[in-house]
């Protein structure tokens, strides 16, 4: 087995498109009308994505007892909680601007919003920030991850991908795809896709801690490929395999996992590595932020506010989320970890190093 916890700097670029391919799911017309894509297969590769560096980070110390699942956890607090709590002012107006000033309302779904409790009654099962759900069942498939998986053979591990893959095929074909998990009608189906694709990720890593295969040579340039794969496979229109959801499974169970796969198997240098690197940093401050950004904004043109809705105008607003992104990430999310991480474990050198979350980092 690999010695040590590897840094796959390929997978940072994957992640940081995957949340790309999701805020442009979300634009809500900002920029103007676009054709429905299946960008939400995103989620399923964060998810994989998740189990692959998790495992590679938390594995070694969970089952060596060197961190409890109780420490696991915090972790994975100090890493997702900052800038989610700081998107949740953001999602409190724009819902308050929706639906009125019901301070008792307001006060409640606030406090549910951070303690990280669904609003199963509602339209959305986070209405402050639409896209946390995700969050919600990587946190889920996190400790289960810490108190069970971590313990299973690989084979086992490939047993609850398959079959939770099979549950999640149950209410695909209800639902027409995969999309399905953040909506309050198919919440339960949220669990069974989470770890449909975590394990799988959980098994790729195993698999290349135990081959240790070969870097494959110009791995910047196939690096730059898989992520013109993925930028090719999830714009796939929406309505060309809508009802088939076994195209959307066959995606999640082949493709995702053979790009991860190879993906591992590259080093990049130079430029390519420094964006790649960046485009991992960027990814969850994207990801958490513009669900309510884009909603406020959609909000806003709905109550009356002339606030242009064309290509050009919505990529202004796509271009500041980035910048915001960076700034968050590097003046408020960053130091805030740090700070935190200091208080929880004051020795730098007992605290276990936090690992990107995909899709959440």
């Amino acid at each position: 087995m690999n010695a040590g916890k590897q840094f796959f700097t390929a997978l940072e670029a994957l992640r940081g498109i995957a949340a790309v391919v999701v805020m442009f799911l979300h634009t809500g017309g900002t920029l103007g009308p676009m054709p429905a894509n299946i960008g939400y297969l995103a989620v399923d590769l964060f998810f994989l994505l998740s189990g692959v560096v998790l495992a590679n980070s938390y594995e070694r110390q969970l089952t060596a007892g060197q961190i409890s699942p109780a420490g696991f956890l915090l972790q994975r607090i100090i890493r997702l909680y900052p800038l989610y709590l700081l998107s949740l002012p953001i999602g409190l107006f724009n819902y308050a601007l929706q639906n009125g000033l019901d301070y008792f309302t307001l006060a409640g779904l606030l406090l549910k919003a951070i303690l990280f409790v669904p609003s199963t009654n509602l339209e959305s099962l986070f209405p402050f920030n639409g896209p946390s759900w995700s969050l919600f069942f990587e946190l889920w498939a996190g400790m289960l991850f810490s108190v069970l998986l971590t313990r299973l053979s690989l084979s086992s591990l490939l047993a609850i991908a398959l079959g939770t893959a099979g549950i999640t095929m149950c209410g695909a074909l209800v639902g027409g795809n995969l999309d399905i998990g953040h909506q309050p009608g198919h919440f339960i189906f949220g669990f069974s896709r989470v770890l449909f694709s975590f394990s799988l990720g959980i098994c790729l890593y195993r698999l290349y801690d135990i081959q240790n295969p070969t870097t494959a040579n110009n791995g910047n340039i196939v690096g730059l490929f898989l992520c013109g794969c993925l930028i090719f496979i999830t714009g796939i229109s929406a309505s060309t395999f809508f009802g088939f959801p076994y195209f959307d499974f066959s995606i999640c169970l082949v493709v995702f996992p053979a790009i991860v796969w190879l993906a591992m198997r590259t080093r990049q240098t130079g430029l390519v590595e420094l964006l790649f690197r960046w485009l991992g940093r960027l990814s969850y401050p994207i990801y958490i932020l513009h669900g309510p950004i884009f909603s406020l904004l959609q909000s806003l043109r709905q109550k009356g506010f002339d606030l242009p809705a064309s290509p050009a105008s919505g990529m202004v607003v796509v271009i500041a989320i980035f910048i915001a992104a960076g700034i968050v990430a590097i003046r408020f999310d960053e130091p805030a970890r740090k700070k935190l991480k200091t208080m929880v474990a004051p020795n730098p050198a007992s605290a276990v190093p936090s690992a990107s979350n995909a899709g959440a980092e």
